[in-house]
């Protein structure tokens, strides 16, 4: 007899921390991946759209980039990740130095690719 699913989910790998960037339908679709994977927990998703902001896809909080670092900082995200390459090229110039100096990942992922780690 097996241990019961409660006590299973004490033992579980705690999900990894991260951040999607955008919200067209890649995105979209890798938000929705992330939030139902058992090895990632998306907490936010960043946005320059004045009335997307603190509201929810999937469970996570919408936001603008210009936090980023904040948010990295203050909830340990491990990764963050960005489907469109001229928002990754943005964010590589703007943030690459200062995420890499607090342990977090800044990744490209193309269209339909899903994160492995």
């Amino acid at each position: 007899m097996g241990l019961p699913d409660f006590i299973k989910h004490w033992f579980r790998p705690a999900r990894l921390p991260m951040i999607a960037v955008g919200t067209d339908i890649a995105s979209y679709q890798l938000v929705e991946y992330l939030t139902n994977s058992p090895k990632f927990a998306p907490l936010y998703v960043l946005n320059e759209e004045p009335w997307h902001l603190r509201t929810y896809m999937f469970g996570a909080q919408l936001r603008y980039a210009s936090g980023l670092l904040a948010l990295v900082e203050k909830h340990q995200i491990k990764k963050v990740y960005r489907v469109t390459p001229e928002d990754y090229a943005r964010l590589e110039f703007e943030c690459t130095k200062e995420l890499s100096v607090k342990d977090c990942e800044l990744c490209l992922l193309s269209k339909g690719e899903l994160p492995q780690d």
